[in-house]
């Protein structure tokens, strides 16, 4: 089982850590169209996958809760990623939701962990990888600001998003459908209230992209039944790394070697303080 748990874990990463390609592939600078269109393959993939594996399609107000701060923060994401690029945008946001993530369970809800100082090392090691990672290029620009002002609240953000589950105290099985279906219904009412123009262009890619995210979901779902929170959701945060290799060594984002070699540093010490929290 445990052998199981880490795969799952691994292939969870894969998925988030991939899952923006194709939104990056796409060249689409209509934001809101691809939210919607992504909250429409995350909402149709998790229909099915309820139905294959016998999940209640309940509506649990938490859950829904849920799913509508997911989909606030990834519409937020995709400025980061716009104006960032993948391998510095996805280490800013997920160790941001590590950080918030660890805050929420030991000041709000006293969820101490046994190694409390391990824990605050954690965070240590997480905030030098962000800087390393985020601090590549010319951070005067306009565009570079905005986008870290959005990487940081989309990783915030994403870091309360389980905090409605904590306080429902609801089970594992009875949220994915309802956190599923938020998605869906705030991705349209999002497009809808901005009523952008369609574009036909980008309908392929968008839905694959809300479908690889939501396979990482349901994979990172069964590593943490298996292996538990502490060590399944490290783990699926090394997805950072993978986002950074996309980064670099196909979209070219980053091409000057010294830059290259920060910001594979800064995703490598990110990743360290990600498991370090983990194992506190």
């Amino acid at each position: 089982m445990n052998n199981l748990g880490f795969l799952a874990a691994i292939g969870a990463a894969l998925s988030w850590g991939s899952y923006a390609v194709p939104f990056k592939a796409s060249h689409s600078s209509n934001l809101i169209q691809y939210q919607a269109l992504m909250a429409i393959g995350i909402g149709l993939s998790g229909l099915l996958i309820s139905l294959m594996l016998g999940y209640p399609l309940n509506l649990n107000a938490y859950g829904l809760l849920s799913g509508v701060l997911w989909a606030i923060a990834n519409a937020i994401s995709l400025v980061a990623i716009l104006d960032l690029g993948l391998s510095r945008a996805v280490p800013l946001m997920s160790s941001l939701v590590v950080v918030s993530s660890f805050l929420w369970g030991a000041l709000v809800f006293h969820d101490f962990p046994a190694g409390l100082l391990i824990g605050f090392l954690g965070v240590g090691l997480i905030v030098v990888g962000v800087v390393l990672v985020s601090s590549t290029g010319n951070m005067e620009s306009q565009n570079v600001k905005k986008g870290l002002l959005a990487g940081a609240l989309a990783g915030l953000i994403w870091g309360s998003q389980l905090v409605p589950l904590k306080v429902g105290n609801v089970a594992t099985q009875d949220f994915f459908f309802p956190v599923c279906l938020g998605i869906f219904i705030s991705g349209l009412l999002i497009f809808v209230i901005n009523k952008d123009k369609f574009n036909k262009g980008v309908v392929g890619l968008s839905l694959l992209s809300g479908v690889v995210w939501n396979i990482g979901n349901l994979l990172s779902i069964f590593s943490i039944s298996l292996i538990g929170l502490s060590k399944g959701l490290p783990i699926t945060q090394s997805a950072s790394l993978v986002a950074v290799l996309w980064g670099l060594f196909y979209f070219k984002e980053i091409t000057k070697r010294r830059q290259k070699i920060q910001v594979l540093i800064g995703a490598i010490i990110l990743i360290g303080g990600v498991v370090t929290l983990g194992f506190s």
